[in-house]
């Protein structure tokens, strides 16, 4: 039985469990977790294919995965992404001239017209409408806490991608090192970041990439239309990364801090307390043991206790796997006890408003002897 027939199994176990008729998914993360079939890559503006709000899968206890899917853009991507996957029942495809309504109505009741359906937290609203006017005794539940569980814990092949996602990402950076000079903006490190993510053999950026300058006598100018901005790398600035990369469907999330010249006492005290904050959370991040919220306190007691916890801004960190932000996250109000097998960002920082920023960030998997990180590359200071 592969991955994904056991993950369709234990699904259809917990949608008896709770009651629920089908599932109705559209093109997502969870449908890819489910079934291997990859998202496409998204348009930069919003495109509108006729059957959208029905492209996605229908899987019930007995039946499915019937995937649902506009001719135009998407029949031939969804055919070639589900060729050698047996446990795919049925492409049914909207022609242009096709009513979504009727092909909704025409596949409930291929379902045996369910009464309870679950729908993932991102339901279109025009989705919802249709299959509601399909199917006026519908009621809905949101099925993402279902299969975000099971999603939380990844088995040997994911880890195994995710492993080599963090080596691509060392890759990466170790290539823009290279390349770094005073007087590049941010936005041409990010860009520089984006081109070597291709070139080390990623298939693309888990997220936008974020690059900060700062520094005490830096004046930050920012772009009006990009994450980064147009202030450039002088001595005595620092150098803030936040990139991952894409492979094989799941993401990788990374940060470092470089610092352009000899820091100053400041700036080292800043990146030794950091990296410690990070160093004794990995340690203790043992299945059973302690919570997401524990463990971002964990971390934020030693940048606490040092004098500094205003200047840790946010929260420890988030799971990470198919998508580069999934629960469990590592704030004050997730109780989530870890498991073996989970993926979490261990990212603590500090950001003095108008001064000194210094960040760390690596993917850590929880075992049985801590957390162990799926980056190799040095956590000292770095200078260029």
């Amino acid at each position: 039985m592969s991955a994904f027939e056991a993950r369709l199994q234990r699904i259809r176990e917990h949608m008896v469990k709770e009651s629920i008729d089908g599932l109705f998914l559209m093109m997502s993360s969870d449908l890819q977790y489910l079934t291997g079939v990859r998202r496409q890559p998204h348009n930069p503006t919003d495109d509108d294919k006729h059957g959208d709000e029905l492209y996605g899968a229908f899987i019930t206890p007995e039946c499915g995965p019937i995937f649902v899917v506009p001719r135009m853009g998407a029949s031939s991507y969804v055919r070639s992404q589900s060729e050698g996957r047996p446990w795919i029942e049925d492409i049914v495809v909207i022609d242009d001239g096709e009513e979504p309504l009727a092909v909704a109505r025409d596949v409930l009741r291929r379902l045996g017209d369910p009464v309870k359906l679950g729908v993932s937290g991102r339901l279109w609203a025009r989705s919802l409408f249709l299959l509601k006017e399909a199917r006026p005794e519908l009621a809905f539940v949101d099925a993402s806490p279902m299969i975000a569980r099971m999603r939380a814990v990844k088995d040997a092949e994911e880890t195994r991608v995710m492993k080599e996602a963090g080596l691509i990402t060392d890759r990466v950076f170790a290539a823009v090192l290279k390349q770094l000079r005073p007087g590049m903006t941010e936005y041409d490190i990010a860009r520089e970041v984006d081109h070597q993510v291709i070139v080390c053999g990623g298939s693309g950026v888990s997220f936008h990439t974020g690059i900060v300058v700062g520094g005490e006598d830096i004046c930050r100018i920012h772009a009006q239309d990009r994450k980064t901005g147009d202030t450039a790398v002088v001595p005595g600035a620092s150098i803030t990364f936040d990139f991952g990369v894409l492979w094989q469907g799941y993401a990788s999330d990374f940060g470092r801090t470089i610092f352009c010249g000899e820091p100053t006492k400041q700036y080292r005290d800043y990146h030794d307390l950091v990296m410690r904050a990070q160093s004794e959370a990995i340690a203790v991040m043992r299945p059973g043991q302690i919570t997401a919220s524990e463990l971002n306190r964990t971390a934020r007691r030693v940048i606490e206790d040092a004098g500094a916890g205003d200047y840790f801004t946010h929260r420890l960190g988030h799971g990470i796997g198919i998508d580069v932000h999934e629960p469990p996250f590592l704030y004050e109000l997730d109780h989530t006890v870890l498991e073996a097998g989970m993926c979490f960002t261990i990212e603590p920082s500090i950001r003095v408003p108008g001064g000194i920023g210094v960040r760390v960030e690596d993917v850590v998997q929880v075992t049985e002897e801590g957390g162990v990180s799926f980056s190799n590359f040095s956590r000292d200071y770095l200078v260029i």
